[in-house]
């Protein structure tokens, strides 16, 4: 494991995020000192002298872009979906009607939900392989180059999809592509370390900026070519895979370049394999938290209800979207493309606030915006008239985004236990993505029944409910005001093995 005390900061002498940076100075780690040039790099490269911060930030970005070129390749299968059921397309809008058709025995507007509960599934049973090769084995840098290019397959394959391949391409992403993105994340966060919870803030908010950029610049472009074509969304999606499979494959190539191999950090016991290991780990781990760290356990349960929920919404939004408020291709891009522009403005939101009131209070104050957000969503769009009152919406699910992921990062990291962050990441990932099918599944099994979408999406605020109430119960960290003070003062906090672990939105090609 790569970490302050085992490991020096390595240097890096052309380093494109790093510039000429020889040392990781106070000023490089994003000390505000130096006047407008160094208050930019703090915002966006703190601590990026350090080369497998450098990989971090380019691991985010390239994984940013291969993630979100999966809602092109959603409005791609939708409208396979719907032409091989043959549904009627309106000729004004150009979205597609619901007339009761099935396809593979389903309804059009279940297949990405579907998706996404075989994609859940497949990820919750491979990762706790993932965990034990990182923990486990030698191969953690092979493991993640061998995911990485993984995923980056097969998104280049989503190019070939035609009326004859569409399926199997929609399984083929929710099963291979949603593990290999997974397992890349694990891999990612596993070289992740800082001095203190101070460096390590900086260096996640930093990471999620770069993640925002990708996406929001990979979408831009598509967007552009979206407007100035007459393109179907099956063609656009071609495209965009074609323009993500380009990108994301080359950043995830310059992130690896910068990562070293690194040494078990774990004894396999004799006549266990890996897959024996991870999934007795996570059994131990969870039981024995319960005595030794009850706050770290309650966190990992509330994390499994409100990452589901949080994580499902983009999947079923763009059904709901499509089929219910009748929005076509273009209007969803800009649905998305505002929720991606807002994404800073929660990072933001995530900063003050979690300094003011604390990671706990700050993790139930964006759960508690989740859950009157899509309360508010659910009750008031619900058909083509409120489609103008759909963007005021996206805006504040970006900011929730902004501000979800680096606060269940900050939250996790102070309540676990020093001496144990090594062996509880992995579990964190898990947790974030074990019940992940479940609002997919809920979302499907109503849609399926009575027909009813907006029905479908009260499971989300059934798990965000769940999740705060558990949320509620974890312990206050009496000590973290006083850790504040000390890095107020100069005083460096020093973890043995400081690695936040990431929560992704999982949805299909996932987090």
């Amino acid at each position: 494991m790569m970490n302050e005390d085992n490991a020096p900061a390595k240097e890096s002498a052309a380093a494109p995020l790093a510039g000429n940076a020889a040392d990781v100075s106070k000023e490089d780690k994003g000390s505000g000192a130096g006047g407008c040039c160094s208050n930019t790099k703090q915002f966006l490269l703190y601590d990026s002298a350090r080369e497998e911060i450098q990989a971090f930030y380019f691991n985010q970005f390239g994984r940013s872009v291969l993630f979100i070129s999966f809602m092109f390749l959603s409005l791609a299968i939708l409208q396979l979906a719907n032409e091989q059921a043959g549904c009627p397309q309106d000729p004004e809008t150009g979205a597609y009607e619901n007339c009761g058709n099935t396809v593979y025995g389903m309804q059009p507007s279940s297949m990405l939900a579907l998706m996404a509960i075989i994609g859940g599934l497949a990820t919750s049973i491979f990762m706790p392989y993932a965990g034990a090769v990182v923990d486990y084995s030698d191969r953690r840098l092979g493991f993640g180059k061998v995911m990485a290019i993984l995923l980056t397959l097969v998104n280049f394959v989503q190019i070939f999809i035609y009326e004859s391949t569409w399926f199997a391409m929609t399984i083929l992403q929710a099963v291979v592509a949603s593990a290999a993105f997974m397992a890349n994340a694990m891999v990612m966060w596993s070289y992740v370390d800082a001095a203190n919870d101070h460096d390590l803030h900086g260096v996640t908010a930093s990471g999620r900026i770069w993640e925002t950029l990708g996406m929001l610049g990979y979408f831009i472009v598509v967007g552009i070519v979206q407007f100035s074509t007459s393109w179907d969304d099956v063609t656009l999606a071609r495209f965009s895979q074609a323009l993500a499979s380009f990108v994301g494959g080359l950043t995830l190539f310059l992130a690896y370049r910068r990562y070293q191999p690194v040494k078990a950090v774990k004894q396999l016991e004799e006549g266990k394999n890996l897959y024996v290991a991870g999934v007795s780990e996570l059994w131990h781990t969870i039981t024995d938290l319960g005595k030794t760290a009850p706050g770290a356990q309650r966190y990992l349960l509330a994390t499994s209800f409100l990452a589901a929920a949080v994580g499902s919404f983009t999947n079923l939004a763009i059904t709901y979207l499509t089929e219910q408020i009748q929005m076509n291709g273009t209007e969803i891009i800009i649905f998305i493309l505002v929720t991606l522009i807002s994404n800073p403005l929660g990072v933001l939101v995530h900063r003050s606030v979690s300094r003011r009131v604390g990671f706990k209070r700050s993790y139930l104050l964006v759960t508690v915006f989740f859950i009157i957000i899509t309360a508010l969503f659910i009750g008031i769009v619900s058909g083509p008239q409120h489609v103008n009152i759909t963007y005021i919406f996206s805006l504040l699910y970006g900011i929730g985004f902004g501000w979800y992921y680096p606060i269940s990062n900050g939250l996790f990291v102070s309540l676990v236990p020093p001496e144990r962050v090594t062996e509880l990441w992995g579990f964190n990932m898990f947790a974030a993505v074990v019940l992940s099918w479940v609002p997919p599944l809920i979302f499907t099994t109503l849609n399926e029944s009575t027909g009813n979408l907006r029905l479908g999406l009260l499971g989300m605020i059934v798990f965000q409910v769940v999740g705060l109430f558990i949320a509620m119960t974890i312990p206050e960290k009496t000590e973290e005001s006083a850790q504040d003070e000390d890095e107020e003062k100069g005083v460096a906090v020093k973890r043995s093995d400081t690695r936040p672990v990431e929560s992704e939105s999982i949805e299909v090609v996932v987090e």
